[in-house]
């Protein structure tokens, strides 16, 4: 019941107060990426977290109580008005069935978004590539003078771009191309589907509904911090100014759609915050640093159990 306890309050305390600190980590002093991560922990700490305290209320934890049984028979006694009622069992179980009942509505949001997402994307990447020139590593031309670049995810993922991007300087060119690998690469497709789930499933926790404005702003930082890497700041800042989100699909992500005056400005200030963690240990130091709520959450129940058996209890 302590564990239960404590991992519930720990999805609370991310899901209300995540926003919190994971924007104020949204800054040029520290790695996109980093941020990014911090992000996609938490969002997926938090349903976890549910899951997980919602099966524990579930299971037996007491010589009186026999988990689900113990729960159904409580229920039935407070039905028939006759016997002992375990009141402890009913909100147990009521808890129980809130949180798995929000999961099972996350759920279906998810099936339902993916198989919308994943019909599109095959739709539309058939489509280009039936009038589209095909290139190397995975780059489909379009004959268009307009300089557009995005790219679609998924396992047949590729990178689209006009005859307007191939008439860039060469540096410009990579630096825009190397943005869309880096989406790519980073699944950055995947990250914001999850995003857009939790936002339009949860709408009314701060979590999910910042999360759904943040993820698609950070995947684009984060794929501007790759390009700039190896191709410089100065040709992304030229190709973010010089590409167009003309005719980009919603389903994409296009190089030049979210928040580009705020990546200018990240440009512009950039240092290489956090080069002394390499960008392999972006995740598990995320995933650490989103693990403190929890582990936090589950010590200060456990604090308060103990204060209560020694003290009000009088163990």
């Amino acid at each position: 019941m302590t564990l239960a306890l404590g991992l519930l309050l720990a999805a609370v305390l991310v899901a209300a107060a995540g926003p919190v600190y994971l924007l104020g980590a949204v800054r040029p002093s520290v790695r996109p990426g980093l941020a990014l991560a911090g992000w996609v922990s938490s969002l997926l700490l938090v349903p976890l977290c549910a899951l997980t305290s919602a099966t524990l209320l579930l299971l037996p934890w007491g010589s009186e109580v026999d988990g689900a049984i113990g729960m159904a028979d409580s229920c039935l006694n407070l039905v028939r008005a006759e016997g002992a009622v375990e009141w402890l069992d009913l909100v147990r179980l009521g808890a129980a069935l809130v949180l798995f009942g929000l999961l099972g509505w996350v759920g279906l949001v998810a099936v339902r978004m993916t198989r919308a997402q994943r019909r599109w994307r095959d739709e539309h990447v058939s489509l280009l590539r039936s009038v589209c020139r095909a290139g190397r590593d995975r780059v489909l031309w379009l004959e268009e003078d307009q300089p557009v670049a995005y790219s679609v995810g998924g396992r047949s993922g590729c990178v689209v771009a006009t005859r307007g991007v191939a008439a860039l300087s060469a540096p410009q060119r990579d630096a825009v191309l190397a943005h869309e690998y880096a989406h790519l690469h980073g699944r950055h497709h995947l990250l914001v589907l999850l995003a857009g789930i939790m936002g339009t499933a949860l709408p009314f926790i701060p979590l999910c509904r910042k999360g759904a404005g943040a993820v698609p702003v950070l995947v684009e930082l984060a794929a501007d911090a790759v390009a700039a890497r190896e191709h410089g700041h100065g040709p992304l800042r030229a190709a973010l100014l010089a590409v167009r989100e003309y005719g980009t699909p919603a389903g994409a992500l296009a190089m030049s759609r979210d928040a580009v005056d705020a990546r200018l400005c990240w440009l512009d200030q950039h240092r290489g915050g956090s080069h002394w963690l390499p960008v392999r240990w972006d995740y598990p130091v995320a995933v650490l640093f989103a693990l403190a709520p929890t582990v936090a959450a589950a010590a200060l129940v456990a604090f308060a159990v103990l204060v209560y058996c020694f003290g009000v209890g009088g163990y």
